[in-house]
């Protein structure tokens, strides 16, 4: 049960305390649904997060605690966390959101805009899908260690879900134990790979994907970044994806010089997002463009 970095004790309150919590005072107590969306919401995007840090750099130094945590991580996430390993591992971080990559965002749509954010990551799964297709039948007919995990992060992902759910129908009743199931933990575990792509389309959209150094859009804002796990350091995680999560502030202050100004912004909701899509600029080129073009409207 040994960690392999000392910060990841944080990582774990996510994940055993916050994570759990959110369903466990639904199933308690209904009616506090409304008020635990802020919660649910949160620990959804983080679900998303903390399976992407773990594919990096696993949390244990054991490999049977790694699994077990993965599973634990797949039941939040809404997905055999697996996954990242052909989807973003072998195939975004070897092209990079260039030609090849099946997640490029300027395969979505010729301009960017909030409705091409928003379904970005509906059109990219359906790209990636045979990616995991040609993952599985690989890992089950070479028995590889991947066998082994998609076994158990599929197992723990359907009965985690059938648990809470028929928990939540014996506590409350069938009508609204499955109202509760559905909004407590349901709908925010579909939600965990949406958060993620849209994610990515947000840190490539209008970059340049053959620069070395204007690849990736950073939100750098400390305080955003403490509540999501330095997520928003994206340059140096293409550099170096197997470093963990905590050196990347310090990695991105030696780095920031030779990055484009335009792409390092504060934080992604209230910086990006919003300025960018609900402030009347104009819509800007995808990533076909090159970066100094798209950059005058960021």
């Amino acid at each position: 049960m040994s960690l392999r970095f000392a910060s990841d004790r944080r990582t774990l309150f996510w994940a055993f305390v916050l994570f759990p919590l959110g369903p466990a005072l639904a199933l308690w107590r209904p009616t506090l649904l409304p008020w635990l969306a802020p919660l649910l919401l949160y620990c959804s995007y983080l679900s998303g997060v903390l399976t992407h840090n773990h594919n990096h750099v696993p949390v244990f130094r054991g490999r049977g605690v790694n699994v077990a945590y993965g599973a634990w991580l797949s039941i939040f996430y809404g997905f055999p966390i697996v996954s990242w390993v052909p989807t973003h591992n072998q195939n975004h971080h070897r092209y990079g959101n260039g030609e090849g990559d099946a997640t490029a965002t300027a395969l979505h749509a010729p301009q960017d805009s909030l409705l091409a954010a928003l379904t970005y990551p509906t059109a990219s799964s359906r790209r990636q899908f045979p990616l995991l297709v040609r993952f599985a039948q690989g890992a089950f007919r070479s028995r590889s260690s991947y066998r082994a995990r998609i076994l158990a992060e599929g197992a723990a992902l359907v009965l985690g879900h059938a648990a809470v759910l028929a928990l939540a129908i014996a506590l409350h009743g069938a009508k609204l134990g499955a109202l509760v199931y559905v909004v407590a933990l349901g709908v925010p575990a579909s939600l965990g790979t949406y958060w993620m792509m849209l994610t990515n389309y947000l840190q490539h959209v209008g970059c340049d994907a053959k620069s070395g150094d204007d690849h990736s859009r950073n939100f750098v804002s400390p305080f955003f970044n403490w509540f999501v796990f330095q997520n928003g350091y994206h340059t140096v995680h293409h550099d170096q994806p197997n470093v963990h999560w905590s050196q990347y502030p310090e990695l991105h202050r030696q780095r920031a010089a030779t990055i484009q100004p335009s792409l390092n912004r504060g934080g992604m909701v209230a910086s990006y997002v919003f300025s960018r899509y609900l402030s009347g600029e104009h819509a800007r080129p995808s990533a076909r463009a090159p970066l100094a073009a798209a950059s005058e409207n960021a």
